[in-house]
């Protein structure tokens, strides 16, 4: 018999986390979204007794149309937003340990994300007003899928 170590796991689980960023700015104001691109970083991952406690950052790229108002004429031009919100959660994993390791399996947001205007504005063109947002609310379900892994000795037979 020999001995090998390696890691088993002792637990996965997945939990959710909403981030909400108060007072995006738009400058120029937005007119019309084009898109939006999403990232999830987990920067620390740490385990205690049966949870593990993670701190991230979300990233949220916003590229739109905005609109300013320059001698009665309405200028429209594409403009881009980077928000960056820091968070932080825990998820239970029963078993696990202090000591133990922590690997992140999944970090992202699949279909809660929403940008909620909370300043707008009417801005006069010669072809009539323009509805335009100056801050928005920002709010996003984050999930973050952790596994817990443990080092352990195990006895394999070797053939010989």
């Amino acid at each position: 018999m020999a001995l090998i170590k390696t890691e088993v796991v002792v637990g996965e689980a997945t939990t959710q986390v909403l981030v909400i960023k108060e007072d995006v700015v738009f400058d120029p104001p937005l007119y019309k979204v084009i898109q939006e691109d999403l990232a999830v970083e987990i920067g620390d991952c740490l385990v205690c007794a049966d949870k593990v406690l993670f701190n991230g950052k979300l990233i949220k790229d916003i590229i739109y149309k905005g609109v300013g108002c320059e001698r009665g004429f309405v200028e429209r031009e594409v403009r881009w937003v980077e928000v960056t919100v820091p968070f932080a959660g825990f998820v239970d994993v029963p078993g696990a340990q202090v000591g133990d390791g922590c690997q992140v399996e999944f970090a992202g947001v699949k279909d809660c994300n929403f940008l909620i205007p909370t300043e707008t504005a009417q801005l006069e063109d010669r072809k009539g007003p323009i509805g335009v947002v100056r801050k928005a609310l920002q709010k996003t379900i984050v999930d973050v899928t952790v596994k817990v892994v443990r080092t352990e000795q195990i006895e394999v037979a070797v053939n010989g």
